[in-house]
């Protein structure tokens, strides 16, 4: 069984084949697997972890090849369902030069969002030691239900319960009821994932942040152990109850930064089970050193993946992503 199952969306993205022009511009994309749930559950197999995906899928071509991507890949896809009652989605993401991404979504009604609580079997929950998902999977029902139906299975069985913020303002109805999902289901986890910088998800949040520390604080007082808050080039922030540490980026030439995010949410969980972490209390316990060497490894994990197209695709295998820390370590 998987150590660590992610839950909720996987989807099609189509990436323009030259970037820097708008969509309306654009004369071809490329067809990409993407999805931030499965974008993390690929990064932690191509990372030498064991993951498992829980979602729902168009029974369409794309729904297919979605299932194929994640099987290839080594995810297990027990808690994969078909439906015929509804279309995969789709995403259309515009790229800038720099590498930068917006998105375009068409996910109304989508398989995705029809992930039932029954279709949650506890069985299966039970048997990872972190579950992970993303505010995405909160906007509709029934998928909110049947992800806080993971979330409690595995509290109840005293299961590690990570959370990306992932906010995507076009597919919430407010942004007061983003805001308030949002500060909702940090209560409920032990991890936190969150973006801070120029629209940051952190001060989207909570205002306007004098620094990384002071909003990692205001997530902690409200349950995890852990908060990790990415800075884009300038790299990390964690902080947990016992330890904190900022860590530098990785200089590499953007050429897609879509997935770098969840590239990095993998490696963080993929070095969390290498490490023994079980349970919350196993995360206190964690010393500064392991926590800036976690995050060096998903720093090199996400810089990595922006140098190539797409999220799954550009996904970095471990073997990539050690032999850029011996590098560094050499003075490369």
């Amino acid at each position: 069984m998987p150590d660590i199952i992610t839950i909720g969306e996987a989807l099609i993205d189509f990436i323009p084949v030259t970037a820097g022009t708008g969509l309306a511009e654009t004369r071809a994309f490329e067809k990409r697997p993407g999805g931030a749930p499965a974008n993390v559950a690929v990064g932690v197999a191509r990372l030498g972890g064991n993951a498992g995906f829980i979602g729902k899928l168009g029974r369409d071509e794309f729904g297919r090849f979605l299932w194929q991507t994640l099987s290839q890949n080594g995810v297990d896809t027990t808690g994969v369902v078909f439906t015929d009652k509804a279309r995969t989605a789709l995403a259309f993401v515009t790229l800038r030069e720099d590498g930068e991404r917006e998105f375009i979504f068409y996910r109304d009604s989508c398989a995705d969002v029809l992930l039932d609580p029954d279709e949650i079997n506890p069985a299966y929950i039970r048997s990872a030691r972190i579950v992970h998902f993303g505010t995405v999977s909160l906007i509709r029902e029934p998928a909110r239900s049947a992800t806080y139906r993971a979330v409690e299975l595995a509290r109840s069985a005293c299961k590690l319960v990570s959370l990306d913020v992932n906010f995507r303002e076009p597919l919430w109805p407010s942004p007061d009821t983003a805001r308030q999902e949002m500060l909702a289901a940090v209560k409920t986890v032990d991890i936190v994932k969150v973006s801070a910088g120029e629209d940051g998800e952190l001060e989207f949040m909570f205002g306007n942040m004098t620094s990384p520390s002071r909003g990692a604080e205001q997530l902690l007082n409200l349950g995890p152990a852990l908060v990790l808050v990415t800075l884009a080039r300038d790299g990390c922030y964690a902080r947990s109850r016992s330890a904190e540490v900022k860590v530098p980026g990785i200089r590499v030439e953007a050429v897609d930064t879509t997935g770098a995010g969840d590239a990095f949410t993998a490696a963080v969980l993929t070095r969390l089970v290498e490490m023994g972490v079980g349970k919350a209390d196993d995360i206190a316990c964690l010393s500064r050193d392991s926590l800036r060497e976690i995050c060096l490894f998903a720093n090199v994990t996400a810089a990595l993946t922006c140098t190539r197209k797409g999220a799954i695709s550009a996904l970095p295998f471990r073997s990539e992503v050690e032999d850029r820390i011996k590098m560094m370590a050499e003075g490369g």
